[in-house]
């Protein structure tokens, strides 16, 4: 009779490891894939040797991911009187790490430089350089003369967002009437735009 007692006591013991051990190795269900973007100052560290090398309306940010690798573009909207009218281009694969990168990071630091200069045929266009870490674009765009005043819209504190839905990062405004104001990325800003050119980053499912 102790003999049984001894077995079941065993067996419960052996029983209660093994649930133990279950929950110590069953993953976090809360871990939800995200996405971090940092402002960075480009007077600052290492990035503040490229200035010169910049145009005169400049700015960068870092991503960094948590989780599964998005797959991410950056695209470039044209917005004129509040809404999106048209696209300039995009930088596809956001994340893209070239073959045999020793340090495969989950982070890149974006640098986006916007300048406009004449043609031959003495046409103001824009240039938009932009720099990945894997790789440096250029796109240019036509540009209007008339829009003389311009200015930055930047994200100036850290987001943390999930890869769902198209978030804007970076923007450069312009206005024919010289009046600059100083805005953000809210509904309400976006309408009060004459032009803009508006980076945002947007997911595929």
């Amino acid at each position: 009779m102790r003999l049984r007692h001894y077995i079941i006591i065993f067996l419960f013991v052996l029983t209660g490891c093994s649930a133990d051990s279950a929950e110590a190795i069953k993953p976090d269900q809360s871990i939800t894939d995200s996405i971090t973007l940092t402002p960075v100052d480009l007077a600052q560290g290492e990035t503040a040797k490229l200035r010169p090398f910049l145009g005169t309306m400049s700015g960068a940010f870092k991503l960094r991911y948590e989780g599964e690798k998005p797959s991410a573009s950056l695209d470039m909207d044209i917005w004129e009187n509040g809404v999106k009218v048209d696209s300039a281009g995009s930088i596809g694969d956001l994340f893209f790490s070239p073959e045999g990168q020793v340090n495969n990071s989950n982070e890149i630091e974006v640098i986006i430089s916007i300048d406009t200069v004449r043609t031959e045929e003495d046409k103001e266009v824009g240039i938009v350089k932009i720099s990945t870490g894997s790789g440096l674009a250029t796109f240019t765009l036509p540009w209007n003369s008339e829009l003389k005043g311009r200015g930055l819209i930047q994200n100036t504190e850290t987001l943390t967002f999930t890869p769902d839905h198209p978030v804007h990062t970076f923007a450069m405004h312009a206005t024919s009437s010289n009046q600059v104001f100083a805005g953000g990325f809210s509904e309400e800003s976006l309408s009060k735009i004459e032009w803009a050119l508006v980076f945002t980053l947007r997911f595929d499912e």
